[in-house]
């Protein structure tokens, strides 16, 4: 009796189960990852201790090695995953429309498609948890280093000093230095720009612990123009550990900016600790224009506080600032706007409307009640500082 053994489908078979075994073995890998980013994320919600724990033994690891890689590339990584992003999801549309004829043809490349993808946002999940989302839930700069135990330190006495220093300050300040035709500030020193913002967040690491350690290159962003439609002045990206700023915006808020996200890399994600510690990294530079910057970007924070406060006597007082320091108290450049609305094909105001409110649900996702609003509780801050 002869037997007959189908080979060929035997192998097929063993094909398929093999297939099966490694499409379940990578569902548990995906799913596991995803329970270990949700279980981060209620640790850091429910325990302070946790959240500070692990920005100070393990975020630091991050910044050494990663951080620390990406700085080697001179342009902004971040900045190209966002434009992958942005492939990525033009061709999951093109998949979709294809699908409605050639479905039985498109089927593989769809399970490909959004198998990567799946990758993709469990990656993107994982990293903003460790690289961002903890680090919401930590003991603020304030509670570490600044005693906030004295009672009535925030009246309008204060208030109405801190205004009289800064303006004070900015007015000597904004005649030191060389200036163009239109009154234009002119910096030579941008090519140590990127140096010397490092060495001012070093030195103040010097006084506080947790500002000391590795800072990598500040990258510029090549689509500045969008960031200038959101009138956003720079940007800290969880992913590559990279703070990124743009490039369009008037000089005078250069150094402020990239100090503010280098902030951001030492775990102080709140924006007021940021503007904060950016302020003293300037302020307390040996470099004037870094200096000025410090003073000049915490200027309308202080001014709009105490206008809500002064009455109208007290504000018509006021010591007011110079045509100098009006003028350098901007964000881009009449010439930098007409060039940022000739190129984009967005409205400006609709650009800056979503990015705001886009900003403002993220920040209040992670616990920040007041949203953006809270850009401007440096001011309380700074009178502690000088208090």
């Amino acid at each position: 009796m002869g037997i007959h053994i189908n080979l060929h489908n035997t192998d097929k078979k063993n094909t398929i189960e093999l297939k099966n075994k490694t499409s379940q073995k990578l569902l548990v890998i995906k799913l596991a990852l995803v329970t270990f980013a949700v279980f981060l994320n209620i640790l850091s919600w429910n325990s302070n201790t946790f959240s500070d724990w692990y920005i100070t033994n393990i975020l630091p690891l991050w910044i050494n090695t990663y951080s620390r890689f990406i700085s080697i590339f001179p342009v902004s990584v971040g900045e190209k995953l966002i434009i992958l992003g942005i492939v990525l999801l033009a061709l999951g549309v093109i998949i979709f429309i294809l699908g409605f004829f050639k479905k039985e043809k498109l089927k593989l490349l769809r399970r490909k498609y959004w198998n990567v993808i799946s990758w993709i946002l469990i990656c993107v999940l994982l990293i903003q948890t460790l690289n961002c989302f903890i680090l919401y839930h930590a003991s603020s700069f304030t509670s570490k280093y600044i005693d906030t135990t004295e009672e009535n330190k925030y009246g309008f006495e204060e208030l109405y000093n801190l205004r009289e220093h800064i303006v004070e300050k900015l007015n000597f300040l904004s005649t030191k230095f060389e200036r163009g035709s239109n009154g234009e500030i002119i910096f030579n020193e941008t090519s140590s720009l990127h140096s010397e913002c490092i060495k001012s967040m070093e030195r103040l690491g010097k006084k506080y612990p947790s500002l000391s350690g590795y800072y990598p290159q500040p990258k510029k962003i090549l689509f500045s123009n969008i960031m200038s439609q959101q009138y956003l002045s720079g940007i800290f990206f969880p992913f590559t550990l990279e703070a990124n700023y743009n490039t369009d915006m008037y000089i005078t808020n250069m150094p402020f900016t990239i100090c503010h996200e280098l902030a951001h890399l030492k775990g102080y994600i709140y924006e007021d600790e940021a503007n904060f510690i950016a302020f003293m990294a300037c302020t307390t530079s040996d470099n004037l224009f870094f200096q000025y910057s410090g003073y000049l970007n915490v200027l309308n924070y202080v001014s709009n506080d105490f206008r809500k406060n002064a009455s109208e006597k007290e504000w018509n007082m006021r010591t007011l600032v110079t045509e100098e320091v009006a003028a350098d108290n901007i964000f881009l450049t009449q010439d930098a706007w007409e060039k940022v609305n000739k190129t984009s094909p967005f409205n400006t105001e609709t650009v800056e409307t979503i990015s705001n409110k886009l900003l403002d649900g993220n920040l209040k996702l992670n616990g920040i009640k007041d949203g953006i609003k809270s850009y401007s509780r440096v001011v309380q801050l700074l009178i502690y500082y000088y208090s």
